[in-house]
């Protein structure tokens, strides 16, 4: 840019014309030639030929000035413009910060002046002979009439920001100071203005520009990052004040909160892809943020780690924040830790460049780090313990890479200090009771701490008693070989031992199980025994069964694949296709047996009596709270029950309600492309979230509930056979479902007495009475014997058919 601006024809000529007066006026004063001392000192300068010596010195008059020197020389006798000019620049308003202002041999020199057009590089070769690191940009010419601020004011008239400016560092500066590109562009700044164009910082402060130019945000502002941080965005625009005054936003106190103005920002975090999301957030609720908060300014703050105007990211060189600098960043707080650590077998892995070996960051965190010097101590190292030794310790593909054993911190989770520190223990031995805090060290080393010298001391801070061989007991591994083979022979001897005498109690039981089952099943076919179900329904329930188990078993192989029983069925050749075959099959047969019910329970006689015996009933509630009382010993006389009692009829509405939601769950994750064009885009996820809730609810009814009514019940074990033949005994029956067997008795007997049509008996009541013909049994007599032998009964049956009798 071309600055330094005075060489317009006027302005020669004005020159021209001063200087031939001056010459005039002088050569009758002096009295000698300069040349017999001196050289012509202006050759090759713009002076040349133009002045003479005595233009410049007119008071070099004699030979006096040898001794006595001579004056100052006045550019301003020819340069009169430019002199004003010079009054009113950047270096003499900031007299405060340039203890001696440039003068104008200062930047042009003496004798030597050149003219300022044949300057091509203005500002390296003038004002780097101050400017030594070169970092000085003027946008605008230098000896130029300065903008008046009240010229910015015709525009930008907000008081506040003139009254914030008499507050601040700036006070005393001019608006172009700063604003260089709009002084310039006076007219035109406004439009497509960019943000290195709004202010020049760097102008006065040259040394952080170099420093900012090398750090993260001036790299990505170069790169055409505009929203990378630029001085204002931290230190404030026209309300800047000094860092140590309580309201700069670059405070301590203040610090965390103006850096999270932009990392703290999701739109940022989004829009760049910033792996931590909220780390000022985290800083306030750490041990420094919180320090800091209570009026602690020598806590580690934002500046503190990451630098202030030199931030650069974790792969710059030279970054305060690299695992390579890290120990040495929080040395500065934490010397003696930094010392200790740089000791460690973690740092020495560090430094050869193992990116998995720790620093200081992965054990405390970056921004969160939390205090572990409090009164729960332990509770703190317990934390640390969980998430980053066992983390690590225990990752196999740490242990598969670097040829480590793995399973160690496995093995001290199954000791008795693991399972007593996760019991909560506080006395218990963590890592760091035995390998130390930050100066852990291989076995191998001699001042480790579990070195075989040096392990027997470590023991006795807990156990004062400990012995050589009580330290060697406990360890992560075999001391030698020989321990490691009894170890395993030990451990081999008892995994056999558990097998056989544990199959060998599951054979015994099961022996009795199956001779008590087929005790019972004998003892049932010398007893009366009635329909509970038909053939029908019985293989309805063997294929819902059937069904329902494939489903549970396969569904849950592929929630949990890596449980023992998953493993087990993938080495019987489960494998994911064949399970998905599997299960899909048995959905296929889950829903088609459903949906053929529901058409039974519509569509026939006996299906609709079912439907309208096993409807819930505002009975059931009583029923239901009487029994509870029962077995309470509350009430002395247990409810009497329909053909479905309210636990049968909760069960069998559950099962209704789950196979719809199972079902409808099931295929739009079966089918999942043919809901996109019309479902919300939640339903997919939510129908898997359902899918697998659900048959844990249903799986767990089945077993807690449905399986103790048939099988673990004291009157049903080991099983009721209503399932395989749908019988069970009269005596069960009559006595269970005592209101049912009732209204057969009264049915009956009222179509023996011709009082009820044989056609109008319900299909409870046929089926009962033709189950009995078909066993060589005369209903007559079995329910005449029922009477003889139950009062209750018969003077129940009685007053019934009596009020029938009225009724009619």
């Amino acid at each position: 840019m071309n600055f330094f601006n005075f060489s317009s024809f006027a302005g020669k000529f004005g020159l021209i014309l001063s200087l031939t007066f001056l010459s005039f006026g002088n050569i009758s004063a002096q009295k000698f030639n300069c040349a017999d001392c001196h050289d012509n000192m202006i050759k090759g300068s713009v002076h040349d030929g133009v002045i003479e010596c005595a233009d410049c010195h007119s008071d070099v008059v004699n030979e006096d000035h040898i001794d006595k020197g001579a004056k100052k020389v006045q550019c301003a006798t020819c340069h009169d413009d430019i002199a004003k000019l010079v009054k009113t620049d950047i270096h003499h308003r900031l007299k405060t910060l340039v203890k001696n202002p440039p003068d104008c041999i200062t930047c042009h020199g003496g004798h030597t002046v050149k003219a300022v057009a044949d300057i091509k590089n203005k500002t390296k070769e003038i004002c780097a002979k101050c400017h030594k690191d070169g970092n000085v940009s003027l946008t605008a010419p230098y000896h130029s009439a300065q903008l008046s601020s009240s010229k910015c004011f015709d525009c930008h008239d907000d008081d506040h920001q003139q009254s914030e400016l008499v507050k601040s560092v700036h006070n005393g500066l001019e608006c172009a100071d700063c604003h260089d590109y709009e002084a310039k562009n006076l007219t035109t700044h406004s439009d497509g203005m960019n943000r290195m164009q709004r202010a020049d910082c760097f102008k006065c402060h040259a040394d952080v520009a170099k420093q900012y130019k090398e750090s993260i945000h001036g790299i990505s502002l170069s790169q055409g990052i505009d929203e990378a941080a630029m001085c204002w965005d931290c230190h404030g625009t026209h309300n800047i004040v000094p860092v140590k005054n309580e309201d700069s936003p670059v405070y301590p106190k203040n610090i965390a909160k103006t850096c999270g103005t932009c990392h703290d920002n999701p739109e940022f975090v989004k829009k760049f892809a910033w792996s931590i999301k909220n780390p000022e957030t985290l800083y306030s609720n750490s041990v420094h943020g919180k320090l800091v908060e209570e009026g602690r300014l020598d806590v580690a703050t934002c500046v503190t780690c990451h630098g202030s105007h030199d931030i650069k990211n974790r792969v710059q060189p030279g970054s305060s924040i690299s695992s390579f600098n890290l120990p040495e960043t929080c040395g500065k707080c934490h010397r003696e830790i930094a010392d200790q650590y740089e000791q460690s077998i973690h740092w020495l892995r560090a430094k050869q460049g193992v990116r998995e070996a720790p620093v200081c960051n992965d054990c405390h965190n970056e921004h969160g780090i939390q205090a572990v010097n409090l009164i729960n101590k332990r509770d703190e190292v317990r934390k640390l313990q969980e998430r980053t030794c066992v983390v690590c310790h225990e990752d196999p593909r740490l242990a598969e890479r670097y040829d480590i054993s793995g399973g160690q911190a496995r093995q001290y989770q199954d000791s008795y200090h693991g399972l007593a520190v996760m019991r909560g223990d506080k006395d218990a031995a963590m890592c760091v009771d035995c390998h130390s805090v930050h100066k852990i060290l291989p076995a191998s080393h001699p001042e480790s701490t579990v070195n075989p010298n040096n392990v027997v001391n470590t023991c006795r801070k807990c156990h004062p008693e400990a012995t050589p061989v009580f330290a060697k007991s406990y360890s992560h591994k075999a001391v030698n070989a020989e321990a490691q083979k009894v170890q395993n022979f030990v451990s081999n001897i008892y995994f056999w031992l558990i097998i056989t005498v544990i199959g060998g109690m599951i054979l015994h039981n099961l022996l009795i199980y199956f001779y008590e089952l087929r005790a019972k099943r004998k003892k049932m076919l010398g007893e009366i025994t009635i329909p509970r179900f038909t053939k029908n329904e019985v293989v309805q329930h063997i294929l819902l069964l059937s069904s329902f188990l494939t489903l549970a078993i396969t569904g849950f192989a592929l929630k949990f694949s890596q449980s023992g029983w998953a493993e087990l069925l993938l080495q019987l050749g489960m494998d994911e296709p064949v399970r998905q075959n599997i299960h899909r099959g048995a959905a296929v047969i889950l829903m088609t047996t459903g949906i053929y019910h529901i058409l039974y329970m519509v569509f026939t006689a006996r299906g609709r009596e079912l439907l309208a015996a096993i409807f819930p009933k505002v009975s059931d509630i009583h029923e239901a709270a009487d029994n509870i009382l029962y077995y309470l010993r509350i009430k002395k006389k247990r409810p009497e029950f329909d053909a479905y009692d309210y636990t049968e009829k909760a069960e069998y509405w559950a099962l209704i309600w789950g196979t719809i939601v199972m079902g409808a769950t099931g295929l739009i994750l079966w089918f999942p492309t043919l809901v996109g064009d019309w479902a919300p885009v939640w339903l997919i996820k939510v129908s898997e979230i359902i899918h697998f809730y659900e048959a844990i609810l249903a799986t767990l009814a089945i077993v807690v509930w449905h399986w103790f009514f048939v099988i673990f019940h004291p009157k049903e074990y080991p099983m009721s056979f209503a399932w395989i033949d749908g019988k069970m005994t009269l005596n069960h029956y009559r006595h269970h479902h005592d209101r049912h067997f009732k209204r057969v008795v009264v049915e009956w007997l009222e179509m023996k007495s011709g009082r009820r049509d044989e056609k109008k008996l319900s299909n409870s009541t046929k089926l009962f009475t033709s189950t009995l013909k078909n066993n060589n049994l005369d209903p007559d007599e079995v329910i005449q014997n029922e009477l003889d032998n139950d009062f209750e009964l018969r003077r129940w049956v009685d007053e019934k058919l009596s009020r029938n009798t009225n009724n009619k």
